[in-house]
């Protein structure tokens, strides 16, 4: 794409997928790949290893994206400070390593997720001149977790210098970079979107059948401190119209099923499903009715964006990131952790009430052609 194109940038991650962990920071993986149609885009990841005595490379091209995963010996010390400098060491070295093996110049960093690559990038930039942009995820730094409050006070200190020394922060959500601000960390921001890809997720040509059983679709980690999972069988459990109920999780599904049983939802009311590909996830927002997230919080909910690109409503929680958007004309907004007005939503919902080009149109903003021309200019302005 001329001279764009030949703009080299290293993506640094805290989070990737890598044979420790499949899952990990897959969004990050997307957001590479999209941004590699603008730029020559390498990535670097670190990860302790129990599996490895040594420092080991693995250098591959995935999905047209060079990607360098270095493993490195997991350290453990009974001291905590001890044990916290020789992680800190140990993963300067294997990320210098594997530097060092990718023998390239960058034009610019984008670091994603900023601790601990973070602390990499400020000595790129130190010790090569190359300066760096910042993407935030870390639902820790919202006041739902407060987990940024809880650090202690030499963990904070390197946040910190990794924000003063970022050309520019872009939280993915204007929630989020408000959460930054108030927490001194940045003075302004940019809001940059996760990938939602239009290949996979884009409205169905298929009219619904009014005479089924409306299908509400719940997909999500399961984790219930984070997603809320109890509260939402629980007004499932209350509702008196018939329905199906579609949950896909990203965990176990014998786990899902016991919570199903727990909560006393009518088993033949449900579908489970474990681990789907992006083309499925797609095929099944298509097919439902209505996405349902109960929340606890959010810092942008890719989930809810996907929903929409497919033209699907939503019932959600206001809860941060996308869910604090309230347009009756998307979904129904409601308060989280209230699980009557849930059971209200799910029971009064109709698909009537809802226009799957107007909410697909609404959704344009998320798509991977905006987020492309965002990058473009990003990597314009920072190198």
């Amino acid at each position: 794409m001329g001279e764009l194109n030949q703009k080299k940038i290293l993506f640094l991650a805290s989070w990737y997928p890598s044979d420790e962990n499949p899952s990990l920071g897959n969004f990050v993986q997307k957001h590479a790949e999209f941004a590699n149609q603008v730029a020559e885009v390498h990535v670097l990841y670190a990860v302790s290893s129990s599996r490895v005595s040594q420092i080991t490379l693995s250098d591959e091209v995935v999905n047209n994206v060079r990607t360098i995963i270095v493993y490195y010996p997991s350290v453990r010390y009974s001291i905590p400070i001890i044990s916290q400098l020789s992680k800190k060491r140990a993963y300067q070295i294997a990320m210098k390593k594997g530097y060092e093996h990718l023998n390239s110049k960058y034009d610019l960093v984008h670091l994603n997720a900023v601790f601990p690559a973070g602390v990499f990038a400020r000595w790129l930039k130190s010790n090569y001149k190359i300066p760096y942009v910042a993407t935030v995820h870390w639902t820790g730094f919202l006041d739902h977790q407060k987990s940024y409050e809880k650090l202690p006070f030499y963990l904070k200190n390197v946040y910190e210098k990794i924000f003063k020394e970022a050309n520019e922060v872009f939280p993915v959500s204007e929630h989020l970079g408000q959460s930054l601000i108030n927490h001194g960390l940045i003075n302004d921001f940019r809001v940059l979107n996760n990938v939602v890809s239009s290949n996979y997720f884009y409205p169905s040509k298929e009219m619904k059948d009014e005479n089924e059983p409306q299908q509400f679709i719940h997909i999500s980690s399961f984790k219930n401190e984070h997603k809320n999972v109890s509260g939402m069988l629980s007004a499932f459990s209350n509702l008196t119209k018939d329905y199906v109920l579609h949950i896909i999780t990203e965990g176990d599904e014998k786990e899902v099923w016991e919570a199903i049983k727990t909560a006393n939802v009518p088993i033949e009311n449900c579908i489970v499903e474990s681990k789907l590909s992006s083309i499925e996830v797609g095929e099944a927002l298509r097919k439902a009715d209505c996405l349902v997230l109960f929340s606890n919080y959010e810092t942008f909910s890719v989930i809810l964006a996907e929903a929409w690109m497919c033209g699907t409503p939503a019932i959600y929680s206001k809860c941060g990131g996308l869910t604090e958007i309230n347009n009756p004309e998307i979904g129904i907004q409601i308060q989280p952790k209230n699980t009557e007005q849930l059971t209200i939503a799910l029971e009064n919902f109709s698909t009537s009430h809802f226009s799957a080009k107007v909410i697909h149109d609404f959704s344009l903003q998320f798509s991977d052609e905006h987020l492309l021309k965002t990058l473009a200019n990003i990597y314009l302005k920072n190198s």
